[in-house]
């Protein structure tokens, strides 16, 4: 079972994010760069579960314009596989079409080799040739960018500075320390970091074989309205043509995925039902952030897993088997992220942890910083924070206990609940202190 979360914990706002790369709508089959019998196919499966679809509908279906549908229909149409039944308005792209029983013969061989019934892919070569364009590698971030989007977290200049490094690489990294003190955050908060949209395609076709791509959990989807006029070509070049809607245009996506990932969940997935694929973690992670999350607690060992990425991590692509033997050299342009809180001396030596470029500690808050932290969700939850209530607390609780950056927040929220159980207004006051103390920490002894 595919293991995947979205790890987007803000939204972003695409005034902020640079345009990306511009394609043109293709103005015939030709254009389009996919094999004219796929397309065929999928206009034959679209009026077939459509029933009596006009032009317009099958454009939009197929994400492509009146011009190549038009085409593909008129050639249905000499083969007697469509009629026109009717018309929905003024124009040839408002005529109805339905199969022939011919064309309901045909429809039923079609689905025979493959169910897919979504937008028209893009040819593989032209997916490869977009996403050296908007590549992770060479790009750059600042400390004021980094700094912004780790607001939300109480990290050392130190642990700022190797962050923001390692993004600026390109390469793998390791973010490993005790748990709740930020890695996952840091991790997601790492794609919000990364500037300029990108565009996923619904699907490529590579010799036939469709392999599906956008996937809304995990590609922000930025809305039409948002976008900003790009009527303009390829380097700037003056051209009035709209863009290519097989292309979806998003922000750079951030994949996580947990303890439950296994090695299945980095290969090709093919339904012997569907008759296609789907991609992937690490191709929809494509030009973003991929995070194995709880590193080290999944079912294969962590050499295993690290093994699955030597040659992605070295040549920048990845191979993926079909299932009729073939294989696809994929691209792998991504950041890798590791998160763990196990210690690294339990997951690998020495040869293991060469092969990961970057490794962070994401260190115990000192105690100044987590009062700053108590502070921060005090502040935004709208409850006083008295310095006598937290002398109090560091006093009592914090003894012979450690530190740890989620402890505010989780403390903060229990206080909140039994306020709220009782009818009160939240206060940090000893009693209540007292109370959510008793209820989330336990005695590991």
């Amino acid at each position: 079972m595919e293991q995947l979360e979205v790890g987007l914990e803000a939204k972003r706002d695409p005034r902020n994010a640079p345009p990306t790369v511009f394609i043109p709508q293709p103005q015939s089959v030709e254009d389009t760069g996919v094999q004219s019998g796929l397309l065929l196919d999928l206009c034959i499966k679209c009026v077939y579960f459509a029933g009596r679809p006009a032009a317009r509908q099958i454009g939009n279906h197929m994400m492509l314009p009146f011009a190549v549908v038009e085409e593909l229909l008129d050639f249905l149409k000499r083969e007697q596989y469509v009629e026109v039944v009717g018309s929905a308005g003024a124009g040839e792209a408002q005529y109805k079409y339905a199969l022939t029983v011919k064309g309901m013969e045909k429809a039923e061989e079609v689905l025979r080799r493959s169910q897919y019934n979504g937008p028209a892919p893009v040819a593989f070569e032209q997916y490869v040739e977009v996403q050296q364009r908007q590549s992770v590698r060479g790009l750059r971030i600042d400390s004021a960018t980094e700094r912004r989007e780790l607001a939300h977290l109480v990290l050392d200049d130190n642990t700022l500075d190797a962050l923001g490094a390692a993004v600026n690489s390109g390469r793998s990294m390791l973010l490993y320390g005790n748990s709740g003190n930020g890695k996952s955050s840091a991790a997601a908060a790492i794609g919000r970091m990364l500037p300029g949209q990108v565009l996923i395609p619904y699907a490529f076709e590579y010799n036939s074989h469709i392999i599906r791509v956008f996937d809304p959990r995990v590609h922000l989807e930025i809305a039409e309205e948002t976008e900003p006029d790009r009527r303009n070509g390829v380097d700037g070049a003056p051209d009035e043509r709209r863009r290519d809607r097989r292309w979806v245009r998003t922000f750079r996506p951030v994949v996580m995925a947990g303890g439950s990932l296994s090695l299945q969940d980095l290969e090709l997935r093919y339904s012997e039902v569907s008759k296609f694929y789907v991609a992937p973690l690490q191709v929809k992670a494509n030009a973003g952030v991929l995070v194995i999350d709880d590193f080290g607690r999944q079912l294969i060992e962590p050499k295993e897993l690290l093994n699955r990425w030597i040659v992605p991590l070295e040549q920048g692509v990845d191979h993926l088997a079909l299932h009729t033997g073939d294989t696809i050299v994929m691209p792998f342009d991504l950041l890798l992220v590791f998160s763990t809180n196990i210690p690294p001396g339990q997951l690998g030596d020495e040869a293991f942890f060469r092969r990961i470029r970057h490794k962070i500690e994401m260190p115990d808050p000192q105690p100044a910083d987590f009062r700053r932290i108590f502070r921060h969700v005090c502040e935004s939850k709208d409850i006083a924070c008295p310095e006598s209530a937290l002398d109090y607390l560091m006093k009592k609780h914090y003894a012979d206990r450690p530190l740890r950056g989620c402890h505010p927040r989780d403390l903060v929220e229990l206080l909140e609940s039994i306020a709220n159980y009782r009818g009160e207004k939240a206060e940090l006051r000893e009693e209540m202190i007292d109370i959510a103390a008793s209820f989330y920490f336990v005695n590991l002894q």
